[in-house]
C-alpha cells in the first residue's frame, strides 16, 4: 500500500537507530541515523547494497578504501567486499539492500 515517508523523521540516539521504510520478499529500504562518531563495524554481504546520505557526513570503508560521503551522495557497496561506516557528523542515510544474510567479520 502506498505511503508517504518523511526521510527526516528519525531521531538520533546513542546507538544506530533504524526505521523500516519497506521490507518485502525481494528487498528492503531502511532509514538509519548515526550520531557523530558512531560506527557500523566492518562486515561482508552476499549481495550489493546502496547507501545514500540524506543528512550529515559519513566515512564508508569498502575493502581498503575509505570514501567520505555528504548529503545527497550515494555509493554502491559491492557484494562480498568487507565494508563499514563511521559517522563524521550526525548522519541520516537510506540503505537499500536485497534479501540476504549478513556475514560479520
Amino acid at each position: 500500500m502506498p505511503k508517504i515517508v518523511n526521510l527526516f523523521d528519525i531521531e538520533y540516539t546513542n546507538e544506530i537507530n533504524k526505521k523500516c521504510v519497506f521490507d518485502n520478499e525481494q528487498s528492503s529500504l531502511t532509514l538509519i541515523s548515526f550520531k557523530a562518531g558512531v560506527s557500523r563495524s566492518i562486515h561482508c554481504d552476499e549481495k550489493d547494497e546502496v547507501a545514500q546520505i540524506i543528512e550529515g557526513c559519513a566515512d564508508i570503508t569498502i575493502g581498503e578504501e575509505t570514501f567520505r560521503l555528504n548529503a545527497g551522495e550515494m555509493i554502491i557497496m559491492p557484494a562480498k567486499i568487507p565494508h563499514g561506516l563511521t559517522a563524521v557528523k550526525d548522519t541520516k542515510m537510506l540503505l537499500l539492500r536485497p534479501k540476504h544474510t549478513h556475514n560479520n567479520l
